[in-house]
């Protein structure tokens, strides 16, 4: 539990440090995000590890539906946050159309995967 306790700690400070930066100096934010992005091996590394590590909490104490709401919740808030800036979506997805999916493929294997194991969940009889 405290490990859980833990990474929702770090995930609310996160948020409300994000929210305060991009409040008090947008142009800051971008040019830190740049900065970070200029990384991607290492992003990928710790992305990665955050992604085992919270995934060993996740799959160990929440029910799969459970997860599955979290992320439709999470996913319509995103979607509602990119609303506002649809021409710059539509843009940037012409970019990926044309540059492929390839480069996501690790993404994509995750979340297929996910609703898979979601889908049999719902529809096989609980014993």
């Amino acid at each position: 539990m405290l490990g859980k306790q833990i990474l929702a700690g770090i995930c609310g400070v996160a948020i409300l440090a994000k929210l305060l930066f991009i409040i008090i100096s947008p142009v800051k934010w971008v040019g830190l995000v740049e900065g970070f992005l200029g990384h991607t091996a290492v992003i990928w590394a710790v992305y990665l590890v955050l992604i085992i590590i919270t995934g060993y909490y996740v799959f160990s104490s929440v029910d799969l539906i459970d997860l599955a709401v979290v992320m439709l919740f999470t996913s319509l808030l995103i979607g509602v946050t990119l609303i506002p800036y649809y021409a710059a979506l539509l843009k940037l997805g012409g970019e990926i159309a044309t540059q492929g999916l390839g480069q996501a493929w690790l993404a994509m294997v995750i979340w297929g995967a996910l609703a898979v194991a979601v889908l049999y969940r719902v529809f096989t009889p609980q014993k």
